[in-house]
Order: structure tokens, then C-alpha cells, then sequence
């Protein structure tokens, strides 16, 4: 009976989930084609009658043919206004035939992605991606996908520790792991490490490099053993 109860609370969560992904908020990614460069354009729209005070990140993300991974970033904040619609991003891509590009726009709320829009181009499996968007409720798959929020020097090397690392051991998450750095007592900061809400680990910015480091293996090892349950859990309410 416990077992019964317990499966029928995850499923119902990751519905409500589903639920309220671009569902008040709507991110979306523009493209136009101008002189073999792509135009890119990330827009968002508030459909409810509410203010809102948001923040967005629009990466692009480059695989080259040796599954070398390059990141560029735009973020800022954001408001809108009921039923208003705003570009929050606007840039130019050359797209190589020989390279996978993905963009992603994600849209936060008081750091949960209440919004988020994906685009790939030279997809190899273009059919079995497609096939795999079909089986998710909104048609977006993010794997492998590490967002970063840091205020200081020493928040961005653990990032860049951690975003190596997260590649080299290629991760390649169901869910997106985000970097966030907050402000606590006097000058110092708190990192944390998160997947979706749930911090997987937290400890204070120091500008030390060894330990930012050491930081990053640790953090490293529990995201693994994040996505590992996740799957082992997902194995187990499929087999029920």
C-alpha cells in the first residue's frame, strides 16, 4: 500500500511540473535566415493578468565533430506587464554543417525555469529526436544542460571547474543543473548547486582555486548520484 502511494506522488509531481512550464509564461525562440546567417531572436510572453519581475538565460551550445562542447551565454532581467510581450535577446549564428548547434532560452521565476524554448540544427539523429520530443508533454528535451547564476570571480571559476568537469564525464543530464551564488554575512558568498529545486550542494565562495576545485569534484559526484537515483527510481515505477 506504502509502494502504491508512493509511486502515484512522483507521478502526479512531475505533472504539476509539466503543468506550469510555459504555461503562464511562454518563452519562445524566433529565427529568420539572412545571407546564410541565422537571425536569432528569444522572446517571452506573460499570458496572465499578473505583473511579472523575471530573468532569462539564452545559450548557445556547439558540438564540433569531436564532441568538443563551446558555451556562450546572454542573461538579464526582465519584467512584463499582463498579456505583454517582450525580445529579450536578439543575435546573429553562423551555422556549420559540421557542428551540432542547440539554443536554449530559459526563463526563471524566482529561480524556478517557468518557461523555455530549444532549437537544434544538424541534429545527426534528427528522426529519433524528433521521436523523443514527441514522448515529452511540451516537446522540449534538455540534456546535458548546466545554466550559471554567479556574482562574483570566485563563483565563476567554480563554474567553469564544475562546467568542465560535468562535460568531461559527460554527464549529459535529463534535467538542468544550474549554478546559482548568493549573498550572505559580510563580503562572503554561498554557492550552491542545483538541480531543478533541490540543492545537491552548497558550501561558501572562497577565492582559493585548490579548494573551488575541490569544491567542484565533490559537487560533481552527488549530481551523478542525483541523475543515477532519478533513473534508478524511474526503472523502478516502470517495472511496478
Amino acid at each position: 500500500m506504502k509502494a502504491k502511494f508512493f509511486i502515484l506522488v512522483v507521478l502526479v509531481c512531475q505533472n504539476s511540473i509539466a503543468q506550469f512550464t510555459n504555461t503562464e509564461v511562454v518563452a519562445k525562440i524566433k529565427t529568420e535566415t539572412v545571407n546564410n546567417m541565422i537571425s536569432v531572436i528569444g522572446t517571452a510572453t506573460n499570458t496572465t493578468e499578473v505583473y511579472k519581475s523575471l530573468k532569462y538565460t539564452m545559450s548557445v551550445f556547439r558540438t564540433d565533430t569531436n564532441n568538443n562542447i563551446s558555451k556562450s551565454n546572454q542573461e538579464g532581467r526582465f519584467t512584463l506587464e499582463a498579456n505583454e510581450n517582450k525580445e529579450l535577446s536578439k543575435g546573429t549564428l553562423s551555422i556549420e554543417e559540421s557542428s551540432k548547434t542547440v539554443i536554449l532560452l530559459l526563463i526563471y521565476e524566482e529561480n524556478v525555469i517557468v518557461g523555455k524554448d530549444r532549437l537544434v540544427f544538424n541534429e545527426k539523429n534528427s528522426q529519433e529526436l524528433k521521436k523523443t520530443e514527441e514522448s515529452l508533454g511540451d516537446g522540449i528535451e534538455l540534456k546535458g544542460i548546466v545554466v550559471e547564476e554567479t556574482k562574483t570571480k570566485p563563483g565563476r571559476d567554480f563554474y567553469e571547474f564544475f562546467y568542465k568537469s560535468y562535460t568531461l564525464n559527460q554527464i549529459n543530464g535529463s534535467k538542468v543543473v544550474g549554478v546559482f551564488e548568493k549573498l550572505n554575512f559580510g563580503r562572503s558568498t554561498i554557492i550552491q548547486v542545483k538541480i531543478e529545486d533541490n540543492i545537491v550542494h552548497e558550501f561558501i565562495g572562497k577565492p582559493d582555486l585548490e579548494y573551488l576545485e575541490q569544491m567542484s569534484r565533490i559537487a560533481i559526484r552527488k549530481v551523478y548520484k542525483h541523475f543515477k537515483d532519478l533513473k534508478k527510481q524511474k526503472k523502478d515505477i516502470f517495472q511496478y
